[in-house]
């Protein structure tokens, strides 16, 4: 009876062991986490459909009577936009909304088949590959290349550096605008969202690659990268799961969605509409900063007061 006792502990005692070596090895060597990350002096429960998007409302397509599409900037660098830009990393649970974007592209997990889509063109109709995805998150970046004996320099390296979400500074967003006869109610609904980085380039060598708008500055060169387009009903279930710093109470969290769809607490200005004269836009025909906001302004008040003339008082 002893004999047959010790040998099923000893069995057990080599199971445990065989399992703790296999964990050991197939498991990642970095620093692994114990506990979620402590925020709260009370137990944070899950909230469930808290991290589902809401849906819209059905819109039937002959109940729409009027329709109007725009394209509006938002500058993360206006202080109402700052819960869309901050934090610059991640601090706990906290992310920026850059960040939640390139953590849903997830370029370096060459294998991933379920990341978030990304688009050429603005009707989001081609989408990118995961290599071209990968490219346009780099810049390159070139470097003296010396010799070893005679520390002179003889050519050049370039090398890739990644951007960081911090240096996502403006979305260009595309929406429409129109009214539903049933429902009596003027509404609003995004279709697509651009992310553009905004670095500075070393030198102004060469011209600007595709995707590349540059602009003098002080000491170096600014350009704007443009990374993508991304449709929005895509994007939503990625931002419903990450939660912005309320000012006005912390412990009323809200989602990113919420804000963004359905709050609209942030700052923009309109830089197109659509027209006649294939999309172009304020610029092209208003050269002056301040008559271009003023025609931003017109632009939305003409949208609001199709609304009002359809009422009587």
């Amino acid at each position: 009876m002893k004999k047959i006792v010790l040998s099923a502990f000893f069995a057990c005692l080599a199971t445990l062991a065989f399992a703790q070596v296999e964990e050991d090895t197939t498991g990642s060597t970095m620093a692994q986490p114990v506990r979620k990350p402590v925020e709260f002096a009370w137990e944070q429960e899950e909230v469930g459909p808290f991290s589902e998007p809401i849906s819209y409302v059905y819109q039937r397509n002959a109940d729409v009577m009027y329709y109007h599409t725009i394209w509006r900037q938002i500058d993360l660098r206006e202080k109402m936009n700052h819960p869309l830009y901050f934090p610059q990393e991640t601090r706990g649970t906290w992310r920026s909304m850059a960040q939640v974007i390139f953590d849903a592209l997830d370029v370096q997990n060459t294998e991933r088949t379920d990341a978030l889509p990304i688009y050429s063109d603005e009707y989001c109709t081609i989408p990118m590959s995961r290599e071209d995805v990968k490219a346009s998150l780099v810049e390159i970046k070139r470097t003296e290349q010396i010799d070893p004996d005679t520390y002179e320099v003889i050519g050049e390296i370039e090398y890739p550096e990644p951007f960081t979400a911090s240096q996502v500074l403006l979305y260009r967003v595309k929406e429409i605008w129109f009214f539903d006869k049933k429902r009596s109610v003027l509404d609003v609904r995004i279709l697509e969202l651009e992310p553009m980085i905004e670095y500075e380039k070393e030198t102004n060598s060469g011209e600007p690659r595709p995707g590349e708008e540059e602009e003098e500055a002080v000491g170096a060169i600014k350009s704007k990268k443009r990374v993508g387009f991304i449709l929005y009903d895509e994007l939503r279930p990625y931002l419903a799961k990450q939660e912005v710093y309320n000012p006005k109470n912390n412990a009323q969290r809200i989602s990113l969605d919420d804000l963004m769809t359905w709050k609209r607490e942030f700052s923009s200005y309109i830089y197109q509409e659509q027209n006649v004269y294939n999309n172009r836009q304020i610029d092209e025909y208003m050269a002056n900063a301040r008559d271009q906001r003023i025609e931003s302004e017109r632009i939305t008040e003409k949208i609001r007061k199709f609304e009002h003339d359809l009422w009587e008082f």
